[in-house]
């Protein structure tokens, strides 16, 4: 099965979700703030070997200022928001108002955006359509889980849903790959990769606290290289 990587992925993701919301209460304010800081850190570590790999600069540099616009103009974090503003409303209704498992809308995001950006995610995806190898995002779920047990514990409620969001992205990419798979040369792999994974980067600092860029806006250059590569050979660049 195509999607079988990203199913297993987006379970792991939502298992680390629970587990930390179970957490949630024996997790003081200023714990929680440190753990999700040490979080950063290690993301920060994913992200950075996923940008060691072999990149061209200009072609990066093209597809995040393309992604950039695109993304802005379409306003995916925009879009992410108001799902999570949706479904925090709906749970306020069922809640009473609680604030127990906290914010929907943040801790969704949060772990959406964890999950679904770097190297990983979409070298695990491509193998899963191209090659049926589901090893590399079966792999990433581990890396998922451990990661949202301290987020859901610090954000809430909204950590565990993004194994949703998770397991449709990657199942898309999955399923797209084993269709365009022409076009995915290891050098347009390549490029995605670092570019996927400076974006993972953007996630790092934003969790620990050094930034406030709208990653999701982002999301798009990670596959702006499927039409630069091929451009910039035609090109002889």
């Amino acid at each position: 099965m195509v999607v079988f990587g990203a199913l297993m992925n987006g379970l792991e993701a939502m298992v680390g979700g629970v587990l930390g919301l179970l957490l949630k209460s024996r997790v003081s304010d200023d714990l929680g703030d440190f753990l999700l800081k040490g979080q950063g850190l290690c993301v920060v570590l994913v992200a950075v070997q996923g940008m060691a790999g072999d990149a061209d600069i200009s072609v990066v540099t093209l597809s995040v200022a393309l992604g950039a616009v695109l993304g802005y103009l379409v306003d995916i974090d925009g879009a992410v928001r108001r799902l999570g503003d949706w479904v925090q409303a709906r749970l306020d209704e069922v809640l009473a108002g609680s604030d127990r498992f906290g914010s929907f809308s943040e801790g969704f995001v949060t772990a959406t955006l964890f999950t679904c950006t770097g190297a990983m995610a979409i070298v695990g995806s491509l193998n899963s359509g191209l090659l049926g190898d589901h090893a590399t995002l079966v792999a990433k779920g581990v890396i998922d889980l451990v990661v949202c047990i301290p987020m859901a514990a610090t954000l809430g409620i909204g950590v565990p849903f993004c194994g949703v969001s998770l397991f449709v992205y990657e199942a898309l990419l999955s399923l797209a790959a084993s269709v365009v798979g022409p076009l995915l040369t290891e050098a347009v792999i390549a490029q995605m990769s670092v570019t996927g994974s400076l974006l993972l980067f953007a996630v790092a600092t934003n969790l620990l606290g050094l930034t406030d860029l709208k990653v999701a806006n982002l999301l798009p250059a990670a596959f702006m290289p499927i039409a630069l590569v091929p451009l910039f050979a035609l090109m002889g660049i």
